[in-house]
């Protein structure tokens, strides 16, 4: 088989166990009709549930078990890369928000934000495994452990390494994302009160001074001195809640517990190696860790549909159970606890999402109806198409082109420069295949559940309805990306030679 040929496959079928997991959890929630295999209503606790005993064992494992302190000096370059992959992004967003016209949209801002912050730990995690099974893949990390030595095992250090990066990357999105994109999230908020509207400016000003904007006059009549201690104490106040949003995020607290693991050698082999004196909790938590990423998919495909029939699958902790009693009762609501005429407002908040499905509810209706013809006519999907308002196809276009191709495009360019003049010579050459593949998955549905337990709900309705077209195309995009990325950073690939 060429080489090639098994990079293709190798990235087809990383991508298609991935399409097909989420499509499991995608029809768990339409099927059987009367009653599903997954409620709507138990989205809420579904996604709390994964996010708790799953991913979090997932991270702190990934980390802990997968890091030694020998190849920390090797994985700190990741760190730095993440932040500038993720500034790409951002810069790749804004950009081509003003080529469509996007920048005086009433979302904006949010969807900005849910561009730069992409999903990179469920789909990484799902797609490598697959990866590293093929030789083509295990030829990255085949130099990296000396060669042509047979008795390593070559799939486990793949996907150790993979782990490793993974996990590293994870740190410096974990504070980028509660220092700067949770803050612009809550500040649009605070905004709003204040004059009804928000604009890109506005936002980054909150995010640095959030309590400078008194009164314009009094501080004019304090002098510039005061001026000055009081910018520096808001300063001093958005640093302090900066650091407190960072430190208490549980996945970067579970981050920070693995990496003291991985520093700490007899008690990482306790917990880890066959026959350690505490290998009972870290098989534990591995087991817990190994069903994470593929549950946490089918949540993911499954919140997509439930967004879309516009129904709320996560709230906050402290008002779920009322929602979840609410949704039993109004299924085609999106609704906040805390507002009695939310059902009212949100008609017509949920409109562009209703016109962007007709389609797809056309299709049910169709089957339901069993006195009908169930072939669906062409014609009927183009009109459908066709009724969606230019608005909301030039923001899927904006999202999908910003997330899936532009950006990874410069990273991969971004990548092959800084490869061929030696300065990724340090780091594992799986680990530049992850960077590629981070860079091109869809947006982290983290957003969502930012926006609405700010009770943000209209933010976050305009989000939602971008995920699924984003999710679905990137099947194609991933594919795309990771067969590049194999042909590119092969050791035999020749790239910086021509």
């Amino acid at each position: 088989m060429s080489p090639v040929f098994s990079i293709i496959a190798a990235s087809a079928s990383s991508v298609g166990k991935t399409f097909l997991i989420g499509l499991s959890g995608f029809l768990a929630t339409l099927y059987p009709k009367k009653s599903p295999l997954i409620p709507p209503s138990s989205l809420s606790s579904l996604s709390r549930m994964t996010f708790n005993l799953l991913l979090l064992p997932l991270i702190f494992t990934g980390v802990a078990s997968s890091v030694k302190l020998s190849e920390l000096e090797s994985l700190y370059p990741i760190i730095l890369l993440s932040l500038v992959i993720l500034g790409t992004s951002f810069l790749v967003t804004m950009a081509l928000g003003c080529v469509f016209r996007m920048r005086n949209e009433v979302y904006f801002i949010p969807l900005c934000v849910a561009s730069t912050f992409p999903n990179i730990v469920a789909l990484p995690i799902i797609i490598f495994p697959t990866l590293c099974e093929y030789g083509v893949v295990q030829d990255l990390v085949r130099e990296d452990v000396g060669g042509e030595d047979e008795n390593v095992d070559l799939l486990a250090v793949c996907n150790k390494q993979v782990n490793a990066v993974v996990f590293t990357y994870f740190f410096g999105f974990s504070l980028i994302f509660w220092s700067i994109g949770h803050r612009t999230l809550r500040n649009l908020k605070y905004r709003q009160q204040q004059d009804g509207s928000a604009s890109i400016n506005d936002i980054c000003y909150e995010v640095i001074l959030p309590n400078s904007r008194n009164d314009d006059h009094g501080m004019n009549q304090r002098g510039k001195c005061a001026i000055f201690k009081a910018k520096a104490k808001s300063y001093c106040c958005s640093l302090k809640v900066m650091l407190v949003d960072i430190l208490t995020s549980s996945g970067f607290v579970a981050l920070i517990l693995g990496f003291i693991i991985s520093c700490i050698g007899p008690l990482q082999r306790a917990l880890f190696d066959t026959g350690g004196s505490l290998r009972v909790f870290g098989s534990a938590l591995e087991s817990l860790s190994g069903a994470g990423t593929t549950f946490a998919t089918i949540v993911v495909a499954a919140s997509l549909v439930a967004r879309n029939q516009d129904q709320v699958v996560v709230g906050s902790d402290e008002d779920s159970d009322e929602r979840e009693d609410m949704l039993r009762n109004t299924l085609s609501t999106v609704i906040e606890a805390n507002d009695e005429n939310e059902d009212l407002k949100m008609n017509d908040v949920i409109s562009g999402v209703e016109e962007s499905n007709k389609c797809v509810r056309n299709c049910q209706a169709q089957d339901e109806n069993k006195n009908e013809s169930k072939t669906f006519s062409i014609s009927t999907c183009w009109t459908c198409l066709n009724s969606v308002d230019s608005t909301t196809w030039r923001i899927c276009i904006w999202q999908i082109l910003s997330r899936l191709l532009v950006t990874p495009g410069i990273v991969f360019a971004l990548l092959l420069k800084l490869d061929c003049s030696g300065l990724l010579d340090s780091v594992p050459r799986i680990a530049k295949l992850v960077l590629l593949i981070n860079s091109a998955v869809p947006g982290a549905l983290v957003v969502v559940v930012i926006l609405k337990a700010e009770g943000l709900t209209e933010e976050a309705a305009a989000v939602s309805k971008t995920y699924l077209p984003s999710y679905t195309f990137s099947v194609f995009t991933l594919a795309i990306w990771s067969s590049l990325g194999l042909m590119a950073f092969r050791p035999d690939a020749g790239i910086c030679d021509s």
